[in-house]
């Protein structure tokens, strides 16, 4: 859903409240207090065009408290902001008074979601803080979710209904998509308030206007009638007609904002804003109007006369244009298609300039002019060319000439998916280089959808790769199977027979030798991984300090192979002064005297080495030190050197 939508759905908010008579102070016993319900629960934290909606409802929250100012009396609930999987966890985070939008938004700005949804417990606490059975009470609920709690709203709302004065709920949902919205649509019905879906910018305009007109229906008590006629003043009106085209009849749910004409350009401010169903009261005088209907962007000026009801007109130039995505000609649209709008003419770097996007159910208000439209579904996409007629309604069909691919990765025919298969899907053509483009790749639990042709798939686990050539159709799904032919190694290191498990590097090689003697490495990592393997022969090498050992092995398809090494080694520490580098030599003397070296160590550093005799020589600037030592098998040798 457009950011610019949930921005609208909020403007509910401020247009309710606007219409709300004055403070308690000065108004009729018929006037009541409102209270705001604002879902802070977890799932606040979900994006909307890269920002998160907590981030949204601060913003237009504190622009709705900002334009009431002190016009109504007003309080904050909020849920799911304290806990995770706490029913109970509602606040009161401003109760109800006159409005102070620096005092409000420090604590609204607080909120960090995290828990559930208690829709139904937030709104008794509600009522109950507005006294509704005492006196007329409005609840606005702003929710991205459902209750979360095993309680029942609707019953609510009728038990409200019947206790209550003059008691209204209006419900605010967004980012809702499919979700059966029933239950917060019976808060609204019952009670009647209403219901506004945030799912796209036309169904929320068509809304915003009803429930406005329902709220401003204030049924003030009758003045008394008083001895002599009085003449009455008349009021200063402004009606603004908002026509797609000239010879279009006006759009009753435009979104128009009246701007005194001498403001400043860059610093212009509404004195009033909301839907072009209502008149605004404003004084005499010069204004610039404005409004935004889907991507069509209208203006004009207006001269307000006092004592009258002064008329204007906006003339968008634009139209309508519907876009359907079939998977194949004649099909039946896809309700996953996502559309984008594009300016018709490219930019210099062959791109163009997108103008807006939605689900292909969205009808779009455009500007009139040419366009580029697409269509995506998965990596399907497909564009046209259209033209939009000020005052007309243009219906356009992209064929995506699309296909499904599901991909089963098998460790042998017959098996069971492997779970942790990697899918990489290519274009079946090799490039110049023998290389092949790239089109999309995930695990193998996704279905793609992907133009109809032909592709070249792989599946990899571990080190094992299956690959073959498919044909995918437009609207069918195609399914292969790729065998692998994987087995599976776990490798446990001991220092000695018995004992615990010693982490150590595991080199896997391939079994056949090459002409000077070695091997190619295929893979490597710690006694921790389970290796993933094509069935075969290999030799492994497995390392823990200076100590190593290596053996040949053979792994089956759809197999485990778990063997034990034995390293039998032990570790050596020595002791000694830290200026000390100490080199560790074998025990046993070369013919010429000189002995191997196997290491060198530093003091209080710890090496695993083979179990055996060793000579330790100690040297630094001006001293030396010597011993000699013996590692047994699976035990620690602590020794100390000390300068000669």
């Amino acid at each position: 859903m457009p950011f610019s939508c949930l921005l609208t759905a909020f403007a509910v908010v401020c247009l309710i409240l606007a219409g709300a008579p004055a403070p308690v102070a000065a108004q009729s016993k018929d006037a009541g207090n409102v209270m705001l319900i604002l879902d802070a629960s977890g799932s606040m934290w979900g994006q909307v065009e890269g920002r998160t909606k907590i981030e949204i409802a601060r913003e237009v929250v504190g622009d709705v408290l900002t334009d009431i100012g002190g016009k109504v009396n007003m309080g904050v609930i909020t849920y799911g902001h304290r806990s995770k999987g706490d029913c109970k966890d509602i606040e009161t985070i401003v109760p109800v008074g006159k409005v102070d939008s620096a005092r409000y938004m420090a604590a609204i700005n607080k909120l960090n979601p995290k828990g559930k949804t208690p829709i139904t417990a937030a709104v008794r606490k509600g009522a109950e803080e507005l006294r509704y059975r005492e006196a007329k009470a409005t609840i606005i609920l702003v929710s991205d979710g459902l209750e979360t709690c095993a309680a029942d709203p609707c019953a609510l709302a009728e038990e409200l209904k019947k206790q209550g004065i003059d008691f209204k709920i209006h419900v605010v949902g967004f980012d809702l998509k499919k979700a059966d919205t029933s239950k917060l649509q019976c808060l609204a019905d019952k009670t009647g308030g209403r219901y506004v879906s945030a799912e796209n910018a036309g169904e929320l305009n068509d809304a915003i206007g009803n429930v406005v007109a329902q709220v401003q229906e204030a049924k003030p008590e009758p003045a008394p009638a008083p001895p002599k006629p009085q003449p009455v003043a008349q009021p200063t009106l402004l009606k603004v007609a908002v026509h797609l085209s000239a010879d279009t009849p006006p759009l009753d749910s435009a979104y128009v904002h009246v701007i005194p004409a001498d403001a400043n350009k860059d610093k212009r401010k509404a004195v009033d804003r909301g839907s072009s169903s209502r008149a605004y009261k404003v004084p005499p005088g010069k204004y610039y109007l404005e409004t935004k209907y889907g991507a069509a962007v209208g203006s004009a000026e207006a001269t307000v006369e006092d004592g009258k009801t002064n008329e204007a007109k906006i003339v968008l130039n634009a139209g309508y244009l519907s876009v359907k995505a079939v998977e194949k000609e004649g099909g039946p649209p896809n309700e996953a298609a996502y559309v984008y709008i594009y300016e018709s003419a490219q930019q210099p770097d062959g791109r163009r300039r997108t103008v807006t996007s939605g689900n292909q159910r969205n009808l779009f208000t455009l500007p009139a002019g040419k366009y580029f439209a697409t269509a995506q579904i998965g990596r399907a996409r497909t564009g046209a060319n259209t033209e939009i007629v000020a005052g007309k309604k243009t219906d356009l069909t992209i064929v995506l000439a699309a296909g499904m691919l599901k991909v089963a990765a098998l460790a042998e025919e017959g098996g069971q998916p492997l779970q942790d298969a990697y899918i990489r899907i290519f274009e079946a053509e090799e490039q110049p280089g023998g290389q092949r483009r790239a089109v999309t790749a995930g695990n193998q639990r996704q279905t793609f959808t992907i133009p109809a042709g032909r592709y070249y798939v792989t599946a990899t686990v571990g080190k094992a790769v299956a690959a073959r050539t498919v044909e995918v159709e437009a609207a069918k799904k195609t399914d292969v199977s790729l065998i692998l032919g994987v087995g599976a190694l776990k490798v446990t290191a001991v220092p000695t027979e018995g004992a615990k498990p010693l982490n150590s590097y595991v080199q896997i090689l391939e079994a056949e030798k090459a002409l000077d003697g070695s091997r190619k490495r295929v893979t490597g990592g710690t006694t921790r991984t389970t290796f993933k393997l094509p069935s075969g022969k290999y030799h492994i090498v497995v390392t823990s300090g200076r100590a190593s050992v290596s053996q040949d092995i053979e792994l089956a398809s759809n197999k485990l192979k778990e063997i034990t090494v034995n390293l039998k080694a032990g570790s050596l520490s020595v002791k000694a002064d830290k200026s000390f580098f100490i080199n560790v030599y074998e025990a046993e003397k070369n013919l010429d005297g000189s002995r191997q070296r196997v290491t060198t160590i530093r003091p209080g550093r710890p090496v695993v080495l083979p179990a055996g005799k060793y000579f330790l020589e100690a040297r630094s600037k001006d001293k030396r030190a010597e011993a000699e030592v013996e590692i047994t098998a699976g035990k620690l040798k602590e020794v100390e050197l000390k300068a000669n």
